[in-house]
């Protein structure tokens, strides 16, 4: 495994940026549509699970310290089982790679060069990925940690200027949700952002202090924003346009307009939002390079980093548009992380405790 150590200041950005990398842009207008004038609801109890979720891994975490969720599998499933469910999380970080480059190519292809394929964003984005997974977990969590003050002052600037559109009569109805139908219909936000947090898994070992309180507040801060930034665009748009449209806070910043010398700001979002992508898909794409050395305990990770950039640009191809992204994002991944998330951690679990008290009771025996 690579050795390297990064701050508990580094890994908070690194999981506030993976979490509301590509959340905060895509996510909203979704829940608008659901939820309507609460959709900025639903996030706080997506995230009260998500703290659950976090637990649970952490939990399984302490019982091996310093292995990644890859090691962890091989260590207590064996070779056979536990190969074939870290090969299973291999595969998702590849897909997770694939879903996230897929993002990019869509808004740039539908928002700003509508003639420019696909495969070329996707490529210029994985071709920079490629360069920072290969010098390290470190270089990562610094070019994380020196963009966030540019994207969140970025994000400020924003809010300020379209403030003067916010109109407190576009809440009216509020409170007026079914909770358990509209629990029901939003459940993909379980899925995407939180449960990808497992991938964070893979960075634990290069943590040492404060992991646990780190994890859990940047699920928090996450939360937070995540609800603030819905609730902001309900407030500015109004719940017809914000459910109208795939990129509300890109139709947000296409209006802002102040004289003649603030207007036209949709590079600005633009090139914010690909540094967002480009935090979360380092992750992912990282985790995914990573767990295969781990796995077949591979020293050199150039050739098999570069390897993959096919493999994920094909993958990202996978959806004919843009719409059968977002049918499969909000109808079958909640389902599809599931199995990640949730019942793999919790048979590793299981097993790890079976063989504590069988070894418990061995060793009373013994004695």
């Amino acid at each position: 495994m690579e050795r390297a150590q990064i701050s508990a200041w580094q890994f908070f950005v690194l999981v506030f940026g993976y979490l509301l990398g590509t959340s905060f842009f895509f996510r909203p207008g979704g829940l608008i549509v659901i939820a309507k004038q609460d959709a900025w609801i639903v996030p706080l109890w997506a995230g009260v699970a998500g703290i659950l979720m976090s637990l649970l891994w952490m939990h399984l975490a302490d019982y091996y310290p310093g292995l990644s969720i890859v090691q962890i599998c091989t260590q207590a499933g064996g070779r056979v089982i536990g190969g074939v469910m870290a090969l299973m999380y291999i595969g998702y970080f590849v897909h997770l790679s694939s879903l996230i480059t897929r993002n990019l190519g869509d808004f740039m292809s539908l928002t700003l060069m509508p003639r420019t394929p696909l495969t070329v964003f996707h490529l210029m984005l994985l071709i920079v990925t490629v360069y920072a997974v290969i010098k390290g977990v470190e270089a990562i969590a610094r070019t994380t940690e020196v963009m966030f003050p540019i994207v969140t002052l970025t994000f400020m600037l924003i809010f300020l200027l379209a403030l003067p559109e916010w109109n407190w009569n576009r809440f009216q109805g509020m409170f007026q949700f079914d909770v358990w139908s509209t629990m029901k219909e939003s459940r993909s936000i379980f899925g995407f952002p939180y449960m990808e947090a497992i991938t964070l898994m893979m960075l634990f070992p290069y943590i040492q202090r404060q992991r646990k309180g780190v994890f859990l507040l940047g699920i928090i801060v996450t939360t937070l924003l995540l609800s603030l930034i819905t609730f902001f665009m309900i407030g500015v748009l109004g719940v017809t346009r914000a459910s109208h449209t795939t990129y509300p806070l890109f139709l947000i910043v296409q209006e802002i307009q102040i004289g003649t010398f603030i207007e036209h700001l949709d590079s600005t979002i633009a090139l914010i939002l690909v540094i967002a992508i480009f935090i979360k898909l380092t992750v992912a794409y990282y985790s995914a390079v990573i767990g295969l050395s781990q796995l077949f305990q591979l020293r050199d990770r150039s050739w098999l980093a570069f390897s993959l950039i096919f493999l994920v640009a094909g993958l990202a191809l996978g959806f004919d548009n843009i719409l059968q992204n977002i049918t499969f994002a909000r109808e079958y991944y909640f389902e599809y992380m599931l199995l990640f998330a949730i019942i793999f951690p919790v048979i590793l679990l299981v097993i790890t405790r079976l063989k504590q008290i069988i070894g418990n009771t061995k060793r009373g025996s013994e004695s």
